[in-house]
């Protein structure tokens, strides 16, 4: 072939290559793998991150937009464009940005400045840092990892710095619960997984999120809120919330992890108002609380300061957060109709929405897809309008609902100490006695339901007992606590109630003073019997001395709730008048001026009956003196 043709043919076979390469445009990256390291600092109110992106082969181009609130202080393989923008500089495939974030952020809800996120000295609990990435053909997605330096735990969206404890509880979810050593838990660590795991069973709609991150934020700074959620799963709790109230605050926070649709302005109450409902309607079901309480949580939204409140309105909710309180009635009284008539639920009418923006009319359709016509209507009433809807009795809410309904009440008392051993009305007690409560558990319910009641004192969990009831099934449980201090004591075992008052023992008072015999001979074995009760409605418990002639003969430590005994048994050596005393009584005793003589006989007390002493005077008094006898029982 011509030399000049294979070139030609050369030329053009390159050509072809450039003009492909030129319409193929450069490699583009879809996503962007990005890992931030949180750390602390030494300049108050802030963290130190370093973000390093990994920048994908064949890239032409990257710039980087970091967060709000930062300063930048070491740059590596970017330069600056704005001062949040980076640019790469392609002098490394893995360029870091290392800077200094703002960590306390705050609002003013009317009450002052109050934390969204804190940096204090020993700990912190900030929003995690995030970047927004672009190259040459635009947005990217950043697969954004978090670690932290030194201690701490670090989410998706929130991130906590400090000294801690993790709990880890695999279910349908992985939750990670971490709690900072400053933190002062209302509840236990077990007891708040628990809430957690039953609102993910109980939840009807959304996407269950693979891993679920809470932080208990200590309350040694002034939050604005008892939890925030930020994110698809990432939130923070107040170390004081507890899980038996109608506004379980982990509850409250975990169904919003599971609101996956869009808002338009008319449905933005539902956001809350599911929220709140759903707080204090999974405590009842698990027992944790009385129906009279869930239904007096809905009865606030009766009262007249949500008289104006039209829920498709938002300008008509403030400022007494109508959304959360009107909403969760209303969200209340749609999901017992769809459950009484439709054997449906207004979960169902959530996972109706999808991912997609949800206006009032696709609100309205999904209740009627699920419902009917006039659920429909009834829902445009009470969202529409300022009308409200009525709280049924616990009786309709279970026909409506079915499923267990596990009571717990306390079922009687038992005091015991050293005084007495007896059922008590009401539990009232004296410092050092032990309380035996008894509470009955029932299933009032249409389905076999699990129970768990925890004993609580003031508060703190004394001792747990579950198990699993039948319909119409009952069990009897036991606890039990001594006191130690006089005061008043909440208890609590479930939803079941009671005060302890404890007060101090009373003082013991001697009632009856006897001496036999009366009027004994010089040398004559003399009994002192002292019967003592106690000075006040409650038992006694104190000393009682047994004096003669102003000289203690006996003293003994008496705990007595009705009658006890004091006795004690002495000689007199002089002839004469003598005085007994045992508490504010006296006795006399008169001495006669006869020896006993020593006779040959049986030892007193052996059962013989023979007559004479059997004894000298000087072993009789050796053997007797100040010896004492207590009978003191228990009695009911």
């Amino acid at each position: 072939m011509d030399p000049r043709a294979v070139a030609r043919v050369a030329v053009g076979l390159l050509l072809v290559a450039v003009c492909a390469a030129t319409l193929a445009g450069p490699a583009t990256a879809e996503r962007v793998d990005v890992e931030h390291t949180v750390g602390t600092t030494d300049e108050a109110g802030t963290v130190d991150v370093t973000t390093r992106v990994v920048v994908p082969s064949g890239t032409p181009s990257l710039r980087v937009t970091i967060p709000r609130e930062t300063d930048v202080y070491e740059t590596r393989g970017f330069t600056r464009v704005d001062h949040r923008t980076y640019e790469w500089t392609r002098s490394t495939d893995e360029p870091s940005l290392s800077y200094r974030m703002e960590g306390n952020v705050t609002v003013d809800r009317g009450n002052g400045d109050r934390h969204l996120f804190a940096v204090t000295d020993a700990w912190a609990i900030v929003s995690s840092p995030t970047v927004d990435v672009r190259t040459a053909s635009g947005d990217v997605a950043a697969d954004e990892r978090y670690r932290v330096e030194g201690q701490g735990a670090a989410g998706p969206n929130v991130t906590y710095l400090g000294a801690h404890t993790r709990h880890v509880r695999a279910a349908e979810q992985r939750f990670t619960l971490v709690v900072p050593d400053a933190a002062d838990m209302a509840t236990t660590p077990a007891a708040a997984l628990d809430s957690l795991e039953k609102a993910s069973r109980r939840i009807e709609f959304g996407r269950r999120d693979e891993a679920v991150f809470v932080v208990v934020a200590p309350t040694t700074v002034e939050w604005a809120a008892t939890g925030l959620q930020r994110g698809d799963a990432d939130m923070w709790i107040r170390d004081v919330q507890r899980v038996d109230t109608v506004r379980n605050a982990w509850i409250h926070e975990y169904v919003h992890t599971r609101q996956d649709y869009e808002l338009a302005a008319e449905t933005r109450w539902t956001v809350e108002a599911m929220a709140e409902y759903y707080a204090a309607l999974v405590p009842f079901e698990v027992g944790r609380i009385t129906y009279e309480e869930f239904r007096s949580k809905l009865e606030d939204g009766r009262s007249a300061a949500y008289d104006d409140v039209v829920l498709a309105e938002p300008s008509t909710w403030e400022p007494d957060e109508g959304d959360y309180v009107k909403g969760a009635l209303v969200w209340a009284a749609l999901d017992r109709r769809l459950h009484a008539e439709a054997d449906a639920s207004m979960g169902d009418v959530v996972a109706a929405f999808g991912d997609r923006e949800v206006s009032q009319t696709d609100f309205l359709d999904a209740v009627e897809a699920v419902g009917g016509a006039e659920v429909r209507a009834e829902a445009r009433e009470y969202t529409e309008t300022t009308a409200t809807p009525e709280v049924r009795s616990e009786s309709e809410h279970v026909r409506a609902f079915g499923g267990p309904l596990v009571r717990q009440e306390f079922d009687g008392f038992v005091v015991s100490g050293p005084a007495r051993e007896t059922d008590v009305a009401a539990p009232r007690l004296v410092t050092g006695e032990t309380l035996e409560a008894t509470v009955a558990v029932r299933n009032e319910g249409t389905d076999p339901g699990e129970y768990s009641v925890p004993f609580r004192v003031d508060g703190r969990t004394i001792a747990t007992r579950g198990g699993t009831l039948r319909p119409g099934e009952s069990a009897t449980l036991s606890f039990t606590r001594t006191f130690r201090t006089a005061g008043e004591y909440d208890l609590r075992a479930g939803t079941a109630t009671a005060t302890a008052v404890v007060r101090r023992p009373a003082e013991p008072t001697v009632t009856d003073l006897s001496v036999d015999p009366i009027s004994p001979a010089r040398g004559e074995p003399v009994r002192i019997s002292a019967t003592v009760g106690s000075s006040a409605d409650r038992p006694a418990n104190g000393a009682v001395t047994i004096a003669v002639d102003g000289d203690a003969l006996a003293t003994r430590r008496v705990a007595v709730d009705d009658v006890a005994t004091v006795e004690a048994t002495t000689s007199f050596d002089a002839a004469g008048e003598h005085t007994v005393r045992a508490g504010d009584r006296t006795a006399s005793v008169t001495v006669r001026e006869v020896t006993l003589t020593p006779t040959p006989g049986p030892w007193p007390g052996d059962g013989s009956s023979g007559v004479g002493a059997g004894f000298g005077v000087p072993i009789a008094v050796a053997a007797l003196a100040g010896a004492a006898l207590l009978v003191g029982g228990r009695s009911s």
